[in-house]
């Protein structure tokens, strides 16, 4: 018998033990990418809702929105095409159906058996497999019962009425309202539905069989034709998306289908009044919600404002209200007191504001009329349409607000409630619709007049007008001088030296987009004739 050399022994041990310890090890390494919650129910037969997460996710900051969308939709095309071979073949051997593929997150939603879910697990190309978590309505808490004056209180309070004054109403805005559908034959928002889609029932045309989404997007944009004025932004675009059933529930899939969709159709802004049980206290929960949260921030990054409920938990705030891209709600009362089943932690901190969401007036789905609903379902929709006015006043000074810098403009004109300065219970404070476009509307007006001698009324040239010592300017030939200035109250300093004493008695108030007539008058210094001698020393 041959002798086997020594090294040639230890070689072929190692080789086996390297052999005996791979699977396992490569098994152990595939059970890791299986959530706890989709492992516990393994041991059934049923297929479960899940959704598998690539390797290579993407991501594009500093690109152009066309850039973006075109990127990542090649990208999942690309990754995906080896896995969706696969699944086709396992439909047909009814382990899976309801295949969905994403490329906002390069990632596929379906219908699983345990066996698929184990044998997706040992794929190189699967991250991770998470169940396709049910969202809910944040609402719950109903009561039955000239578009400035007939505007809700709460329009009023976020000083919505105010940016209208400008001519400023959301007019070429495209908001997105994804939750259980919408009745576009409410008087209200008639003709505004421009887009839809129905990922519950596959609906060709708007409803709402629930009720939820219709009350949203009242507030987002009714203009009151049946009388009551609900919406921040009165002739905004309205995209219906149903992702939640009649219920009010839905899968997160559905959810991430309803961004996707609202991108490819050119939303500027998605509001979402929807969310999970659980909730986060942390500044965010990004890390826990991967595929909704990658969804979410490839949506900014390509230009769109995102807006989500923090949820009626006060323990926490709920996903995707969390996630670190959104803006994320509260809700207040009628006295800006939070209310108490409003989400709170450090999300709001990070990147929450509060609106109106007790006992908010707005569209009723089965009638023409209204009904009062409570909730941060009702405080997002506040907030979407104060972004559409503010996106609408940049547009019309000629810019593109990013969805960071609209998100810090509204956050730091945000009026401070609670304790000083951000916290996690009112996050950057309560919105205020006027402060946000303050920037971008003309509010000056005009100040004219004549500067006279007070004695023989002769105009005069040359004056010096100043006001509040830091504008001015010269009466012209005729004596005549103009003043564009922003509203408010003014004190002038007229001169005319050395021949007038200076007046500073004359206090004028400048109104927007309006002219002020103000005369003033110089008194003449007293003057004569001194004789004398001049001799030299």
């Amino acid at each position: 018998m041959e002798k086997i050399p020594i090294f040639e022994l230890v070689s072929m041990l190692l080789l086996v033990l390297v052999i005996f310890c791979f699977y396992p090890i490569n098994s152990e390494a595939a059970n890791d990418k299986i959530s706890m919650e989709v492992k516990s129910r393994l041991l059934g037969d049923e297929k479960m809702p899940v959704i598998i997460i690539l390797k290579n996710q993407t991501y594009f900051t500093n690109f152009s929105r066309e850039h973006i969308v075109i990127s990542l939709k090649n990208h999942a095309s690309e990754k995906q095409k080896n896995l969706m071979s696969s699944l086709e073949e396992e439909k047909k051997n009814g382990n899976a159906d309801r295949i969905k593929q994403f490329w906002i997150v390069n990632a596929i939603a379906l219908n699983a058996s345990p066996r698929l879910i184990e044998k997706l697990a040992r794929s190189d190309d699967v991250e991770n497999i998470q169940p396709d978590s049910q969202f809910q309505i944040k609402e719950g808490y109903s009561v039955e019962g000239s578009q400035i004056n007939n505007a809700t209180p709460e329009l009023k309070r976020i000083n919505a009425t105010g940016v209208w004054e400008y001519g400023i109403s959301g007019n070429g805005i495209n908001v997105s309202v994804i939750d259980t559908g919408i009745n576009s034959s409410h008087p209200d928002i008639a003709g505004r539905v421009v887009k839809w889609v129905d990922f519950v029932g596959n609906g060709a045309l708007p409803y709402d069989d629930d009720g939820h989404g219709t009350h949203v997007a009242g507030t987002i944009g009714g203009n009151g034709i049946g009388g009551i004025t609900t919406g921040v932004a009165p002739n905004v675009s309205l995209f219906g998306v149903k992702a939640l059933d009649g219920d009010g529930n839905g899968y997160e899939s559905d959810v991430i289908d309803g961004i996707q969709w609202s991108i490819d159709n050119n939303a500027k802004i998605i509001s979402m009044s929807l969310g999970t049980d659980q909730t986060w206290t942390t500044a965010n929960c990004d890390i826990d919600n991967h595929a909704i949260s990658v969804a979410v921030n490839n949506a900014f990054d390509a230009g769109v404002i995102v807006v989500a409920a923090a949820g009626n938990s006060a323990g926490g705030v709920s996903s995707p209200g969390c996630i670190a891209k959104v803006t994320a709600v509260g809700a207040v009362d009628s006295n800006d007191v939070i209310a108490y089943f409003s989400g709170r932690g450090a999300a709001m901190y990070d990147h929450g504001v509060v609106a109106p969401g007790v006992s908010i007036n707005s569209l009723n789905y089965l009638t023409t009329g209204y009904i009062i609903y409570s909730g941060t379902s009702m405080a997002t929709p506040h907030v979407a349409g104060t972004y559409a006015l503010l996106l609408e006043a940049a547009l019309k000074n000629g810019r593109i607000l990013l969805p960071d810098e609209a998100k810090n403009i509204l956050r730091n004109t945000s009026l401070d409630m609670g304790a000083t300065g951000k916290d996690n219970t009112y996050g950057a404070g309560r919105i205020d619709a006027f402060g946000a476009v303050k920037a971008f509307v003309d509010i000056r007006g005009y100040i004219n007049g004549t500067v006279y001698d007070n004695v023989t009324m002769e105009s005069i040239p040359g004056a010096i007008i100043t006001a509040n010592s830091s504008i001015s300017t010269m009466t012209n030939a005729t004596g005549f001088y103009s003043l564009n200035l922003m509203e408010g109250w003014y004190s002038f300093n007229v001169a005319l030296d050395p021949e007038y004493y200076q007046n500073n008695s004359v206090i004028a108030s400048v109104s927007k987009n309006s002219t002020t007539n103000q005369d003033i008058k110089l008194v003449r210094k007293p003057t004569g004739i001194i004789s004398g001698m001049v001799i030299s020393r």
